[in-house]
């Protein structure tokens, strides 16, 4: 239900003004009341229920700092609106995409990259202008009563309707009935009214009109084009051109009364605050907390795993990128110089005087760093329309290329954000598919993300681009003009290549892989032969040497290309070489420096602490004082109490605390050590551990190993297996049920005693399995399920007891479960439509829906809390169903969980800072901190 400046879903209509002495009202046209479900209060509730719904896809940003402008400019446009009922919000967020988006209810939403790209005051208001005159139409609220009587088939709405289920109950039956769709002659007429209304109200409010269809064309890429009678005969005019002729027409007829006198051009202020939203890296909200227990930074945390390694082009600095920012460290002596936060960085690299970091975010943010001041110098947004599949940047950060979604090939110049080369279909499928050449292109796009070579010479010279479909091309940066270069160069860069320093180029032959060229560029003069696999190809900042990822069973080797053989391979993949030093990363979170000829670090470093990035697992005891983590590569045990690591140990996949108070670990395979089971006793600090064959199909759930016997040879396909449970402690079997036909998927969580089997309706296996029980025969008979339906039957993972079933009914997939947990009664259950399902396992009855994910349940089945928005938890009263307490953190939530009264919620934030909060008490609690 979003409507945006580009894609409008909604539709209005608009009258005239005559010109007058006086400029008359603002009139936007009455919606007919017969189509028309919703009051304004109901289309304001509504708008807060879907709010709820979508915020938790992008960060909305609440500081003032950088809103207040936003919110000003919006109001001053909105004043000269009639009157609707609606109050209306102007919102913030944080999303790679150029947009702007208008909300049943009145709210009105900006991306930051949209703020990016506007160029003054005016193209602001004439933004907003437009999204509030499809909610001043009320367009949603029509297009929302047309969804909900084809859905629902409902006539009239009550004042005191349910809209939150309502709202849910449209959700889940989207896909039952048919919807008639719009005709697009009426998107068409909706646009342009929001378009007559937007002007006409920031002509009012002081603003330039005119300053819209300049914005219009570059959105819409229209280039000026606004068509005419002729080519309208021949249907030759493009809808965005005609939208844009329309536009010009609504300024050309703005009566003079209209047009308020232009005030002093705040140039500045606009520029500022363009630059402070782009500057931004908050989490969008303030610390709100209460009933804080305890509050302690995490002594020894659990270190992120290094992404990233890269040398200076001078040796003199290098940098260690992890999930959450750049360290940046000199090389002789190893030492920490500074850290920049950066959770969303690709890799970051060196400019070619080695004076400044350079990187770009997946929204195409791009900034530089300068070493010497350890500051921020530049910051630019590129404004791909389309987006990126894959991107590189240029060392000195002053051209980006980017190949697209509609697989075109552009190069953006960083700084004005214009286009200096585009190819269209750069990965060319053929025309119309044709030939079993075309299948077999499409089937290789389909199957990898990377299809295509975007690669800069180290000094910042050339850009080369090739796709695995043949197309080539090659910029000269300086002239910013394509050159052609010679055969060899072409051979070099059919598939896999890579620039080794500012005159070279080497690349994988296809045909003849063992005699792959290394050439001169851009001369094209044969330099050598040498044999290469088929992996990515990427030079060291030692052109000696390039990194071929994979490589046999290493995820990186380097390749020596004057001694033509592997000089090293490395367990992970994040390496670079300078000089003869290479920089790695050790078991123990150091990095290290080493001679390539030697495997014994000779200088090793600790980083700093950084941002926490992904968990693989955590868990903790129910009385909150032991937690076990996981990362990638390491983890480790902590006591809360004391603040004390007593164990940093490799990664583990799950972890269990049981009541004689061990945890006991699965620790997959790595390297050379075999997969085991360990137990770890925090008390003692003692360890033990026993080994897990690698046939052995086992998988954790709280004090239970679940077994899974294929009797066919292909392990992925759920049919004709048995399932085992285990004791964790003794290995002693418990129970086992066999599955002859298409059989479930096993879910849960594991601390909650409980296993649930995910059966397809459809599932042949499922109708002997509910043979078995008469009761749940006929419960099932009752739910009259259909075949996109699912059966969700929860065990008690110690006896296999059945302890309750559950049908999910989808409404033909207009949603798909996600995840499912079950402790006590309940069973909860999310979707892709960012909602939490709670049913009661004994009666299969939906008890509650809500906003949200990452749902936890309290032990004993009294709370449970979600996320919904990063850094934002809400707790639920179970048996009230009513919000007890809600937590709005200053970092991102990496862990959370109950303790086993349910009174205290621990969490973790990505600064590894341990919360341990009182649910209940709120802010009578005391509040401690300790370091």
């Amino acid at each position: 239900m979003r409507c945006t400046l580009l894609f409008a879903t909604f539709f209005l209509l608009t009258s005239g003004v005559d010109a007058q002495s006086t400029c008359p009202p603002l009139l936007a046209p009455a919606p007919d009341l017969a189509k028309l479900l919703f009051t304004s209060r109901q289309e304001g509730e509504l708008g807060e229920i879907i709010r709820q719904q979508q915020e938790s896809d992008f960060l909305v940003i609440e500081d003032d700092q950088v809103t207040s402008y936003l919110k000003r400019i919006g109001d001053r446009v909105a004043q000269h609106l009639p009157d609707t009922g609606l109050h209306y919000q102007f919102l913030l967020y944080d999303q790679p995409e150029i947009q702007a988006f208008s909300m049943p209810g009145g709210r009105v939403y900006v991306s930051r990259k949209m703020v990016s790209f506007l160029r003054n005051e005016d193209e602001l208001a004439g933004l907003l202008g437009h999204e509030l005159g499809h909610l001043a139409a009320r367009q949603q609220a029509l297009d929302l009563s047309r969804y909900f009587r084809d859905v629902l088939g409902l006539k009239t709405l009550s004042g005191d309707e349910d809209l939150f289920g309502l709202y849910n109950q449209f959700v889940e039956s989207v896909r039952l009935k048919k919807r008639r769709s719009q005709p697009s002659s009426e998107e068409d007429k909706g646009q342009k009214i929001a378009d007559q209304l937007g002007v006409q109200s920031v002509a009012r409010a002081g603003f330039a009109p005119q300053a819209f269809p300049d914005l219009l064309d570059r959105i819409l890429q229209t280039k000026g084009k606004t068509g005419n009678w002729f080519t309208d005969l021949f249907g030759a005019t493009r809808a965005d051109s005609k939208r844009l002729r329309e536009a010009l027409k609504d300024i050309a007829t703005l009566p003079a009364s209209c047009i308020e006198a232009k005030g002093p051009i705040h140039s500045e202020e606009f520029h500022q605050w363009q630059a402070a939203v782009l500057r931004y890296r908050g989490i969008g909200h303030p610390e709100r907390l209460s009933g804080i227990v305890s509050r302690k930074q995490l002594n020894n945390p659990l270190r992120g795993d290094i992404e990233h390694f890269r040398f200076s082009p001078d040796g003199k600095y290098l940098l260690a990128q992890d999930e959450g920012g750049i360290y940046v460290l000199s090389r002789d002596p190893l030492k920490f110089i500074f850290r920049i936060d950066a959770a969303d960085a690709q890799h970051a690299q060196f400019s070619p005087d080695s004076r400044q970091v350079a990187f770009f975010s997946s929204g195409l943010r791009v900034e530089t760093w300068d070493l010497e001041h350890q500051e921020q110098t530049s910051v630019s947004d590129v404004p791909a329309l389309r987006g990126c599949r894959q991107t590189e940047l240029s060392p000195d950060a002053k051209f980006l290329a980017c190949f697209d979604n509609s697989l075109d090939l552009t190069l953006y110049d960083v700084g004005s954000g214009e286009a200096i080369f585009k190819k269209d279909k750069f990965y060319d499928f053929d025309s119309g598919f044709s030939g079993y050449g075309g299948l077999l292109k499409f089937i290789y796009f389909l199957l990898h993300q990377d299809v295509v070579t975007l690669r800069f010479s180290p000094d910042g010279r050339y850009f080369a681009a090739s796709s695995r479909t043949k197309e080539e091309v090659v910029i000269d940066l300086a002239t910013q003009k394509k050159i052609n270069v010679p055969g060899a160069i072409h051979t070099a860069m059919e598939y896999s290549f890579t620039f080794v320093g500012p005159d070279r180029i080497v690349g994988v032959d296809t045909f003849s892989p063992l005699k792959s060229p290394l050439v001169e560029f851009p001369s094209g003069k044969m330099i050598d032969r040498v044999p290469l696999g088929d992996g990515s190809l990427v030079a060291a900042t030692n052109p000696k040497y390039i990194f071929i990822r994979p490589i046999q069973e290493r995820p990186v080797g380097a390749y020596d290309l004057e001694q033509k053989k592997l000089a090293y391979s490395n367990r992970m993949s994040a390496t670079d070489v300078w000089g003869d030093v290479f920089i790695s990363e050790r078991l123990n979170g150091e990095v290290g420096l080493y001679k390539v000829t030697d495997t014994k670090a000779y200088d090793t470093l600790q980083l700093p602490l950084g941002r926490l990035g992904v968990l693989r697992t955590f868990t903790a005891s129910p009385d909150l004082k032991w937690l076990a983590m996981s990362s990638r590569t390491r983890g480790g045990v902590w006591d809360l109490d004391t603040n004390t690591r007593i164990f940093h140990i490799r990664a583990f996949q799950n972890a269990y605390y049981n009541a004689n108070g061990n945890f006991f670990m699965d620790f997959p395979e790595f390297e050379k050590a075999k997969r085991e089971m360990g137990v770890l006793s925090p008390v003692t600090q003692q360890s033990k551990g026993r080994e897990i064959d690698k046939d052995d199909d086992l998988t954790f759930f709280g004090d239970v190993f679940l077994r899974t016997r294929h009797n066919d040879k292909n392990r992925n396909v759920r049919r004709n297996f048995e399932l085992e449970s285990l004791d964790m402690a003794t290995g002693k079997l418990l129970w086992s049920r066999n599955f002859p036909k298409q059989g479930p998927w096993v879910s849960g969580s594991v601390s909650s005693g409980k296993l649930i089997l995910v059966w397809n309706a459809k599932a042949d296996g499922l109708r002997d399995e509910l043979a078995h029980d008469a009761k749940v025969q006929e419960r099932w008979s009752k739910e009259n399920p259909s075949d996109t339906d699912s059966f969700m039957e929860v065990l008690n993972a110690r006896d296999g007891s059945v302890a309750g079933e559950v049908v999910v009914h989808t409404g033909k997939y207009s949603f798909h479960p996600e995840y499912q947990m079950a402790m006590g009664d309940w069973l909860v259950v999310t979707d892709n439509l960012n909602r939490v399902l709670l049913y009661s396992v004994s009666t299969g009855e939906q008890k509650a829906k809500w906003f949200g994910y990452r749902p936890q349940i309290s032990r004993n089945g009294d709370r449970l809390c979600l996320s919904n928005g990063r850094g934002h938890l809400v707790v639920y009263e179970l048996h009230t169903m009513k919000q007890i307490s809600e937590f709005s953190f200053a970092s991102r939530i990496s862990a959370n969980l109950f303790s086993e009264d349910g009174k205290r919620l621990f969490v973790l934030t990505n600064d590894q800072t341990a919360f341990i909060l009182d649910v209940v008490g709120g802010s009578v609690a005391a509040a401690s901190s300790q370091n």
